[in-house]
């Protein structure tokens, strides 16, 4: 919208609305680019960490179980899981900041750029 009506505010030749149209024109630019990052980071909080109970053979015939904690999220029509490792040597919320590093990672979304 703003794009539009910087067009038409060239077309008048005056310089202080060209200059107008000039200021219009880079507010575009610069919310178009704030919306994109809000939407990569958006896209990253969209995902679902959780504990998985896993019973293993051990000797004996006995099994054991391991915890460890999954994060899932959706990339295109599928659905991404993924291990994120052991539930006593992390807990929910290093398991989260892994994740999101793992799905930025997957989305070729870079960080150090965007934010946490």
């Amino acid at each position: 919208m703003l794009n539009n009506i910087a067009e038409q505010l060239k077309a008048m030749e005056i310089p202080e609305v060209q200059e107008m149209a000039l200021m219009l024109e880079r507010l575009s630019s610069e919310k178009l680019i704030s919306a994109q990052e809000l939407n990569a980071m958006v896209r990253l909080e969209n995902l679902r960490v959780y504990e998985l109970k896993v019973k293993r053979p051990a000797k004996k015939r006995t099994s054991k179980t391991y915890i460890y904690w999954y994060a899932s999220w959706r990339m295109n029509s599928k659905v991404k899981n993924v291990c994120l490792g052991s539930a006593k040597k992390m807990t929910h919320d290093d398991a989260l900041i892994k994740a999101r590093k793992l799905k930025a990672e997957y989305l070729g979304i870079d960080l150090r750029k965007s934010g946490p």
